[in-house]
């Protein structure tokens, strides 16, 4: 069996996964700024990215369909491309898959990290605008006196 084919495929994603941790990376450094527009710019390039990294999962796929054509629904992972291959490709399988797992590893946890703080800066923009919104206690005498009754309002006091 020939893996040259997917060597090159794997090869290529490789380099595709590497570049995307390094937005990742940037992405947390735009975060912590606050920067949107920079964010916005970053997250369409990682779009292009993942975009390309589909479309090289789809040759992967073709290619394995070519090497594997008896297993048609039931495609081979890499680790089991490495216990077919033989000698040299065998080591190279190894060095690839070695690889991949450690940068998908790494973009995943780049990406938690992402996630927690986009989660803490949304929690302060909540916090914030409530500072900014008016709470009123509704006094009355009506029916319901012994509970008193607090309604929000809008952003901006119109009474004001």
């Amino acid at each position: 069996m020939d893996f040259t084919t997917l060597f090159t495929i794997l090869e290529k994603e490789l380099t595709l996964y590497k570049s995307l941790y390094e937005i990742t990376i940037q992405k947390t450094d735009i975060v912590k700024k606050g920067d949107v527009q920079a964010l916005n710019q970053l997250m369409t390039n990682e779009q292009k990215h993942v975009t390309s990294i589909t479309a090289l999962e789809k040759q992967r796929i073709t290619e394995l369909n070519k090497i594997f054509p008896e297993r048609k629904e039931n495609l081979p992972t890499i680790s089991e491309c490495i216990q077919v291959a033989q000698g040299n490709q065998k080591t190279k399988l190894q060095e690839i898959f070695q690889q991949l797992v450690k940068i998908l590893e790494e973009i995943k946890e780049q990406n938690r990290l992402n996630h927690e703080l986009v989660k803490h800066s949304l929690q302060f923009v909540n916090f914030s605008l409530n500072l900014f919104r008016p709470k009123f206690t509704n006094y009355s005498y009506g029916p319901n006196t012994d509970k008193q009754q607090t309604t929000t309002s809008s952003i901006f006091n119109s009474e004001v």
